[in-house]
């Protein structure tokens, strides 16, 4: 059973054995980062990179890429547009997910608790596609999902390879915009986390794709006499304030990469924006516009910080900031609070 007290998530369980009278409590510690529900428009080929366990190392990518053959699609016949999320290997651990080996992350085809014995299909296409909302080849569903994922990181304290779990809320628009909600992942290696709703997509136990999904929310107890053992597993939260956009650039490799930091968010009384190495920034373009679509600011990326006073903005309310590069292409909407 989830509920939330002063804030906190809880997860408490009864299991109910033959045996003495005994009170357990494990404690393990959860991480969300609110990625403020960052906008990640359908193209043709681009990629977005997370650092999911917020250890200066990319884990996942958001991939989306176009075909070199035409295909037909419900009629439809043009170059397929595929996109799904896949692993980046690091200096910190292999980080190949939920597949078989390849870097595409796969998908729990067993229930909502993610655990060293789960079942993985070889990878999940988020959708393969001639055109939204027809010419559709392949698609999880339009809608709210949870991606899992385990990091395969090496434990500090002992120096051998172990799994740290979580995953990413996100949803499928039916333009086939994605927009990640934010990620939860558990702290502690080898320990199961658990999501409010099914990780799975709609694949059947044996990772057969089917077209109906059903959840049944039921809690079974079984009781042996009167004898009973209570454990509460209680999970903590902490939430970051700084929102994260890394951006891949079109440069050559290695140098193809910049993260920019927005802080804080939500914000009262003034934005800080940190463009990180901005010099490879050249002729890209931030601009900042209320729920209205009104501008607020608008500035090239010219310089390592912005400091802004917001009392000149519009009120309270919802702020999107926008990427565009020299090619007047945006390259993503992400979301900022004003409160």
């Amino acid at each position: 059973m989830l509920i939330f007290v002063n804030d906190k998530l809880v997860l408490m369980k009864k299991l109910l054995i033959p045996a003495l009278l005994v009170t357990n409590s494990f404690f393990s510690q959860l991480t969300y980062v609110d990625n403020f529900d960052g906008v990640y428009p359908y193209s043709g080929a681009s990629t977005f990179n997370f650092d999911i366990n917020s250890d200066g190392q990319n884990d996942i990518r958001l991939w989306r890429f176009s075909s070199t053959s035409n295909v037909t699609c419900n009629g439809t016949t043009s170059l397929a547009k595929y996109g799904n999320f896949r692993g980046l290997t690091n200096t910190y651990g292999l980080n190949l997910l939920n597949g078989n080996g390849s870097s595409i992350i796969g998908v729990d085809c067993t229930n909502d608790t993610l655990n060293i014995n789960d079942s993985w299909n070889e990878y999940s296409l988020l959708f393969r596609v001639t055109q939204f909302p027809n010419g559709i080849c392949e698609n999880i569903g339009y809608g709210n999902h949870k991606q899992g994922f385990r990091l395969i990181l090496t434990n500090p304290a002992n120096g051998s390879s172990g799994y740290k779990y979580g995953y990413i809320d996100y949803t499928l628009t039916n333009v086939g915009d994605i927009i990640i909600h934010g990620w939860y992942y558990e702290n502690t290696f080898n320990v199961p986390i658990v999501a409010n709703s099914q990780l799975q997509y709609p694949y059947d136990g044996n990772c057969i794709h089917y077209d109906t999904v059903t959840v049944q929310d039921t809690i079974v107890t079984q009781v042996f006499d009167t004898i009973t053992t209570q454990i509460f597993d209680t999970v903590l939260v902490s939430v970051t304030d700084t929102l994260i956009i890394n951006t891949t650039l079109n440069l050559p490799a290695p140098n193809n990469s910049n993260v920019i930091k927005v802080y804080p968010n939500p914000a009262s009384d003034h934005v800080t924006i940190n463009t990180g190495n901005y010099l490879l920034m050249s002729g890209y373009t931030l601009k900042i516009e209320n729920s209205a679509g009104q501008q607020v600011f608008t500035s090239l990326v010219n310089q390592a910080q912005f400091y802004l006073d917001i009392s000149n903005w519009t009120g309270n309310g919802m702020y999107y900031i926008h990427l565009i590069d020299p090619q007047n292409n945006t390259v993503t909407i992400r979301k900022i609070v004003v409160q």
